[in-house]
């Protein structure tokens, strides 16, 4: 009891005076005498006070604020540097960017674009100033192309695709332009697509009609003359040729915009247009009475083939990439793209056999096919003619006898025949080996083509025969039997042409003649 008598705690005293201070040896000073050391040693160190618990009784003066600190970076090479980091007094100053969308500041506000991934905005202030605006959505990505494209909008960049999510950003019509030509310029268009690559090692693909409508385009003004898809690995690209004077290239699998290219090299109306053997180039012709070798990548012309005509058909060789061939008026000329002054082979015939309506080449490319369109009324022996590539002459000018033109020419994939369009309202059958016979016991009849220059295709497995219609409808025939296996009702008013996917087993591309695309599965 004595001992808690005594007891004090010093904690609770109120009376108690100043604490002193101890040094490093214990020995006991005063608050002035702390503060004097701390004045003299000012500049040997430091003192870290988080609390303000040693700040002096005098008031001194508080020393200018710095916005960067500096710390010194050791490397290998034994150098020292150093790099200045801001501290958080960097940002005192700061004046945050107008809102846009600020009560006071928003006049209109209006939404031009939604997606799975973004929406995109119109916003017009009080200022006149119009912001367009892309606010990115907390998903993921398929491809990693369109992550690039949403940062590049978005004026920032990041790693992941998370790093966008819920981010709004906000573009001014003076920097919408620029980013705008430079998201197409850095566009990637040449990779395998997630929708491609599982078919890739398929080898027995068995392909069906298609059901439904997947995808409807309408970016194209005339009539779409061609569509084609483009070689594996890259199919999941397609191209439109049209009478717009433009060649599209076109990925209706993307989250952005599904033309990825417009290639308008062309001064009129462009009449058909082919995938090179790569995949990364076309080659277009057009009533400029030219035909042009594109880089398509790099949207540049790399060759331009001058003929002395309107340029209405053309087709790149089996097995030499730089070699091709045009069709025009009773001529049929062999490009070399690396020297392009000149043809390096012209085809005629002593008579005359119209205007080149498409062209074929068998698989070795030693042989090709012409479809003319010139009918006598009492001859039709220059419809479908047969030509040696390497000597420039005539194989056969018999081969079609019927008194109707013919407007495509197809290979077939499997066996040793090829397929006309003919205007009689049917597709015929011919052999590719001499003496180029026509099957009279099997033809496609049932379409009507009305003096339309329709296009048909075969299936990548040979078994489906699919033709266009000048009534709108798509036209599915079975190969073996030549009987109609489905009509399509496409809302078109006339299916101009029809091009099957390479690796996809019922995806299937038509265009029509109101500039109409549409893409079936």
């Amino acid at each position: 009891m004595d001992l808690l008598k005594n007891y004090s705690d010093e904690s609770e005293t109120e009376d108690e005076g100043p604490k002193e201070e101890k040094d490093t040896e214990g020995n006991s000073i005063d608050k002035s005498s702390f503060s004097k050391m701390k004045s003299d040693a000012g500049e040997q160190f430091n003192v870290v006070d988080f609390f303000g618990l040693n700040d002096s009784d005098e008031e001194s003066e508080e020393p200018p604020v710095k916005k960067t600190r500096k710390f010194q970076l050791e490397s290998q090479k034994g150098t020292d540097s150093y790099v200045e980091v801001p501290d958080s007094n960097f940002w005192r100053n700061f004046t945050p960017q107008e809102n846009p969308e600020d009560d006071n500041n928003l006049l209109e506000k209006t939404k031009v674009e939604k997606g799975p991934h973004a929406e995109a905005y119109q916003i017009r202030t009080q200022g006149s100033q119009v912001y367009h605006q892309t606010k990115v959505h907390p998903r993921s990505y398929q491809a990693s192309g369109q992550v690039s494209e949403y940062v590049t909008k978005g004026h920032g960049h990041c790693n992941t695709p998370n790093d966008l999510a819920g981010q709004t950003f906000n573009r001014t019509p003076q920097s919408q332009q620029r980013f705008s030509s430079h998201t197409e310029s850095q566009r990637q268009l040449f990779y395998v697509h997630s929708k491609i690559a599982p078919h890739l090692m398929k080898n027995n693909i068995h392909n069906r009609y298609p059901r439904q409508v997947e995808k409807e385009l309408g970016d194209h003004t005339q009539t779409v003359n061609r569509v084609m898809w483009n070689n594996p690995p890259y199919c999941h690209l397609f191209l439109s040729a049209s009478m717009d004077g433009t060649v599209r290239i076109w990925n209706i699998w993307t989250q952005l915009s599904p033309c990825v290219k417009v290639l308008s090299f062309h001064k009129k109306a462009v009449k058909d247009a082919v995938w090179s053997l790569d995949g990364r180039h076309t080659l277009s012709c057009s009533y400029d009475k030219t035909a042009k070798w594109i880089d398509v990548e790099k949207g540049s012309v790399l060759s331009t083939f001058q003929n002395t005509s309107f340029v209405t058909s053309c087709k790149n060789h089996p097995s030499d990439p730089n070699l091709s061939i045009t069709g025009c008026q009773n001529g049929i000329h062999c490009w070399d793209s690396r020297s392009s002054e000149s043809p390096c082979r012209t085809y005629t015939y002593k008579d005359s056999f119209g205007q080149v309506q498409d062209l074929l080449f068998n698989r070795d490319g030693n042989t090709f096919f012409s479809a003319g369109s010139e009918i006598t009324q009492d001859s039709a022996d220059r419809n479908i003619m047969a030509w040696d590539f390497r000597a420039s002459s005539v194989l056969s000018n018999q081969i079609y006898q019927e008194r109707y033109s013919c407007t495509r020419l197809k290979l077939h994939p499997t066996s040793g025949h090829f397929l006309a369009q003919s205007h009689g309202n049917y597709i015929a059958m011919f052999s590719v080996n001499r003496p180029y016979k026509m099957n009279k016991a099997k033809r496609f009849e049932g379409h009507k083509l009305s003096g339309y220059s329709l296009g048909f295709d075969i299936s990548p497995d040979g078994s489906l025969v699919l033709s266009g219609d000048s009534n709108g409808k798509l036209f599915c025939y079975n190969y073996q039997s030549g009987k109609i296996i489905q009509k399509i009702p496409t809302g078109m008013d006339v299916v101009m042409d029809v091009s099957f996917n390479p690796v996809l087993p019922s995806t299937v591309v038509i265009c029509g003649w109101n500039g109409k695309i549409q893409v079936l599965n």
